[in-house]
């Protein structure tokens, strides 16, 4: 600490060093046995155990970014900031950012491949100096991939039991899963990677969602798995890809991964992005006169780029506000009339609830198929063909 404080003008050496230094110009190189520091009350004499003390702790972890941070107690660092401003040379090193780069140097040369940061670790370890324990924070690891719902009847995210709302061992009604629905789309991605990676659990952050009996096709849905508290980072993400779709049977698929971070999951959740839907509907028309092909077709592109005034729908309004939103309907095209059954494709901006353009939702969609058409239409099924998220 001497060092540390004295302000020697030689920037050479350990703080150490430069405080002999100082005792040697002084006339004093006796240091009591009895006394201890008056600034850090002597810490530094363990940082060598304190260092093996946080080498020890991250044996079990696989990390290449290591961020060390310490808490001080209050009356040690109003101490320590009263003696440097009383005594201290100007310049003089703060004992926090001392101790912690000298833990992080004795750190560095006991673990190769690491790297001590300030910002965006995989671990933040952080140093108790009075119990003189550690306390890890091992931040999350990100994958980046588009997934494909293949089969209908799949939430996106796990759904808690609506009896038991999820509670730990469940209930009989979800068999002691704690889940209304067995599997998801993110238990059907995130499970498989939950021994490969040593993590405890995981979570999923896709750019939209779509209802759980609405497949997602074409190239998929993006999205971002986030493995919680995981020990190990450097995975094969080809083997992980192949592992989860092997695991999926069918019901899913993904792309392989790659490394993402928490700042894409923000992007992710932010980015509109239109989307192209085929929908087949049922026209409930008691009429004995029934519209043709033609007039169908006339009828439904008289929607193509026009802006829809949307109130929330029904099914969602116990969850979302209830207010008007305006959306676009970009294009229309491919459509296939079958009796009293309509298929078509339909491009739209980002948010528009696909189902009620068809149904109107008893008025809350304006306009829609179902006011066009003057019959009311039910939807039998719908299905996400791309995202366009480029």
């Amino acid at each position: 600490c001497l060092g540390r404080v004295g302000g020697l003008n030689s920037k050479e050496g350990t703080f150490e060093e430069r405080g002999l230094k100082l005792r040697e110009k002084c006339g004093e190189t006796r240091i009591s046995e009895n006394e201890y520091c008056p600034f850090c009350e002597d810490l530094f004499l363990e940082t060598e155990q304190i260092s093996d003390m946080v080498v020890s702790k991250l044996k079990d972890f696989e990390c290449s970014r290591l961020q060390l941070g310490a808490q001080f107690p209050p009356d040690l660092s109003e101490t320590e900031d009263m003696l440097r401003s009383q005594f201290g040379a100007p310049g003089s090193a703060p004992l926090k950012s001392t101790f912690v780069s000298e833990i992080a140097k004795k750190v560095s040369s006991k673990i190769k491949n690491i790297k001590i940061v300030n910002d965006t670790p995989d671990i933040l370890a952080l140093i108790d100096v009075v119990t003189l324990s550690i306390k890890l924070d091992n931040r999350s690891f990100f994958l980046y991939t588009r997934y494909r719902k293949l089969e209908r009847g799949i939430p996106q995210t796990r759904w808690p039991c609506r009896t038991c709302k999820g509670r730990k061992g469940g209930c009989e009604t979800c068999n002691g899963t704690g889940l209304q629905y067995e599997s998801s789309v993110q238990d059907l991605i995130g499970n498989p990677l939950l021994e490969i990676f040593g993590a405890v659990d995981h979570s999923s952050h896709s750019m939209g969602r779509e209802d759980i009996d609405v497949r997602c096709l074409g190239r998929g849905r993006p999205t971002v798995i986030e493995m919680k508290n995981p020990r190990k980072r450097n995975v094969d993400f080809e083997k992980a890809t192949k592992l989860v779709n092997e695991a999926a049977n069918g019901l899913i698929e993904i792309e392989t991964f790659r490394i993402s971070n928490r700042s894409e999951v923000v992007r992710l959740k932010e980015t509109p992005a239109e989307k192209t839907y085929r929908i087949r509907f049922m026209v409930k028309n008691d009429s004995q006169e029934k519209p043709n092909q033609d007039e169908i077709e006339a009828k439904l592109m008289e929607l193509s780029g026009v802006q829809l005034e949307q109130r929330t729908p029904n099914r969602v309004s116990h969850r979302r506000a209830d207010k008007i939103r305006r959306r676009t309907i970009t294009k229309l095209d491919d459509i296939i009339v079958e009796g009293d059954e309509i298929e078509v494709t339909i491009r739209a901006e980002s948010g528009t609830y696909i189902k009620e353009l068809v149904t109107s939702d008893e008025g809350r969609t304006v306009p829609s198929i179902s006011s066009l058409l003057e019959s009311d239409c039910e939807v039998m099924w719908l299905d996400v063909l791309e995202i366009h998220a480029d």
